[in-house]
């Protein structure tokens, strides 16, 4: 499970997934090389800064985003709100994902790529989702003569995705060792991951109740690898 030439440049994969957890899987990856990480990590927070400052949101820069709950208008601070009516109250949250969107889109180096399958075996479907993923991310490491770590939302009791990990032959492999898990509200860039998995699955699943966010993934990522069918 070694990659070759530990000397080669790093880069770092958040990654996250989305879906109905039924018939729909997601995965989304958050490429940055280790050069630009400092850099889009300070990007994000002044992203957060701004959504704290806004009087319209107020959400404290510390606490964790998660876009199912701002798409529903949901948690334990969207109530502060200054917003006039329920109608604004709602849009102005579920436009923080837009925001984050943005915010991710102007990262210097930003790699972005988006893998869906539809299913009716999801326990099944879904590690095979996230093995294909990995492939892909193997193959374009290669390509550019680099190695890469890849980053999950999780506490590590998700097995089937370290065994995608053991999976991969050493041959070529270019992806270091196990997946790297860490809960996404302790980690911004995993939190960005999320806004990605989250809009690229209302990209595809077209939700009467997103229909608001349907573009969003594609008019904020055009250059982007996906949503792809794997």
């Amino acid at each position: 499970m070694a990659a070759e030439n530990s000397a080669a440049p790093l880069r770092l994969y958040f990654v996250d997934d989305g879906g109905d957890a039924r018939t729909t899987a997601v995965f989304a990856s958050l490429g940055i090389d280790l050069p630009h990480i400092d850099t889009a990590m300070r990007h994000w927070l002044d992203f957060r800064a701004e959504l704290a400052a806004d009087a319209r949101l107020e959400i404290p820069a510390n606490s964790s985003l998660h876009s199912v709950k701002l798409a529903g208008t949901r948690g334990r601070h969207i109530h502060r709100s200054r917003s006039t009516d329920r109608a604004t109250h709602q849009r102005h949250s579920q436009e923080v994902i837009l925001r984050g969107l943005r915010a991710t889109a102007t990262m210097a180096g930003a790699r972005v790529r988006a893998v869906y399958r539809e299913t009716d075996n999801y326990g099944r479907d879904r590690p095979a989702l996230y093995a294909a993923l990995l492939s892909r991310l193997n193959a374009e490491l290669a390509a550019s003569g680099t190695h890469g770590v890849v980053i999950l939302d999780g506490d590590g009791t998700e097995g089937s995705l370290r065994r995608a990990h053991r999976a991969l032959p050493d041959a070529g492999r270019h992806i270091i060792g196990d997946p790297v898990f860490r809960p996404a509200r302790n980690l911004d860039l995993l939190q960005a991951a999320d806004m990605l998995a989250y809009s690229a699955y209302q990209s595809i699943a077209k939700q009467p109740s997103r229909a608001f966010m349907w573009h969003w993934f594609g008019t904020t990522f055009p250059g982007a690898h996906g949503p792809s069918a794997m």
